[in-house]
């Protein structure tokens, strides 16, 4: 009888650990999945909003007036501006590009913009730097800036927010010495 007294209580000290463990792990919930997110109509808003500061780095206005929604409204970066709808912008970009030449962003980051609940809507956010060469006094400025874009339907730009220090970039372009 103590043999197998003994003999019980050495299969137990064996078995007690692996009995544990077992009842640990069948205690963790479930590993859920990593839901998918489906980044399909970002991508697609990511190629118009690249291509909208293109060609406004080239100057190129007319192109970009396609990449437009009609209803378009802009907030611009100067404190105090009102926001402006397809008109405002197109006047806002040509004066930009009538005082700058050599227009270039760089060194951009590109994000999917998210809904309240952190979810990608479709919409672009960007930031980077802008340079570009005062026609007037030659200066060059340099700007880091954030852009916000939100599309509509048919991928055009239907709303943009642009945040940098445009007063400063105005300052400097036309600084003399």
């Amino acid at each position: 009888l103590l043999n197998l007294i003994y003999l019980f209580m050495k299969i137990l000290k064996n078995l007690l650990p692996i009995i544990f463990a077992i009842i640990l792990i069948s205690c963790q919930p479930p590993v859920k999945e990593e839901p998918k997110v489906d980044l399909t109509a970002y991508n697609l808003n990511l190629a118009t909003a690249q291509k909208y500061f293109e060609l406004f780095s080239t100057e190129d206005q007319e192109s970009q007036k396609p990449l437009l929604c009609p209803g378009v409204t802009h907030y611009s970066p100067f404190l105090g501006s009102e926001p402006v709808k397809m008109e405002g912008v197109l006047s806002n970009a040509k004066a930009w590009m009538d005082n700058f030449d050599e227009i270039s962003y760089y060194d951009s980051k590109w994000f999917p913009g998210t809904d309240e609940s952190g979810k990608p809507n479709g919409s672009v956010m960007t930031s980077g730097n802008w340079t570009a060469k005062s026609i007037a006094t030659g200066n060059v400025v340099k700007v880091s800036s954030f852009h916000t874009f939100v599309f509509n339907a048919k991928n055009q730009i239907h709303e943009v927010r642009d945040y940098f220090d445009a007063s400063g970039v105005m300052a400097a372009a036309m600084k003399t010495d």
